[in-house]
């Protein structure tokens, strides 16, 4: 039995009647069944009257109590101020500060109708970079040499002990800075001031290279280099430092 309705939209019978539905937007969502007691009314966001056919770019809403077609570009674009990405919620026309456009991988801008390299941002970021990397490489080169000088004064007077003690052709009187060495290290006065002589040698030279790594930082200031390029010189000149680390770590 076909279930029928009075003006006020009370069922007049019960049975059960196809229903249009809308979501909390008022959008069209689905049809579904519903059985409708004598009486009673179909459910909130239901209707009798079916809506129009699905039509590209436009959803189906309920209002004035018809339905009707409205522009539908919810999504995710970008924002032309800042090109970040933005989820679009809202229905009706695209604002003009969106598009769909994805912007360029590198600094660009919009131009009004599309995405233009922003030479003047990308020549600041890659400045940024370049200084932020040489000044990573000063810094890393400053801890290590701090490590190599934290008793430096104490190993000038052993070295100079040393040298003079060599001089005098290992006789005579002995600093305590090669004595006490010596005891520590289980050797004799000559043995311990060889050993001495050769740590201050190899100090130094670990010394000089880390200076020449250090100044490859101006690598980074050769013309015509990528972001990327420099990163890699940036990283190699690490490696190697660290390597001179490890090798005064190793003895």
């Amino acid at each position: 039995m076909t279930v029928t309705f009075n003006q006020d939209g009370f069922a007049e019978n019960s049975g059960e009647v196809t229903v249009y539905c809308t979501d909390n937007q008022g959008i069209y969502s689905h049809t579904t069944a519903e059985y409708v007691s004598e009486g009673g009314s179909i459910s909130a966001g239901s209707y009798l009257d079916a809506p129009p056919k699905q039509k590209q770019g436009f959803i189906i809403v309920r209002a004035d109590n018809s339905w009707q077609y409205q522009v539908d570009h919810r999504g995710t674009y970008y924002s032309k101020e800042t090109g970040e990405k933005v989820e679009h919620t809202a229905l009706g026309e695209l604002p003009d500060n969106l598009t769909a456009l994805e912007p360029l991988a590198e600094p660009c801008k919009w131009n009004g109708t599309a995405w233009v390299k922003d030479e003047a941002k990308i020549a600041d970021n890659f400045a940024k970079v370049q200084a932020k990397l040489i000044a990573n490489i000063d810094e890393h080169a400053a801890r290590i040499y701090s490590t190599w000088t934290r008793f430096e004064s104490e190993y000038r007077e052993r070295q100079a002990a040393a040298e003079a003690f060599k001089k005098a052709n290992y006789q005579g009187e002995c600093s305590r800075y090669i004595t006490d060495f010596a005891k520590r290290a289980g050797l004799n006065n000559q043995a311990a001031t060889d050993l001495i002589l050769m740590q201050a040698a190899g100090l130094e030279k670990l010394q000089v290279e880390l200076a020449n790594q250090r100044m490859r930082k101006y690598e980074l200031k050769v013309p015509g280099l990528t972001i990327e390029k420099m990163q890699s010189i940036h990283d190699d000149i690490i490696k190697q430092m660290d390597a001179l680390m490890e090798a005064y770590n190793n003895g």
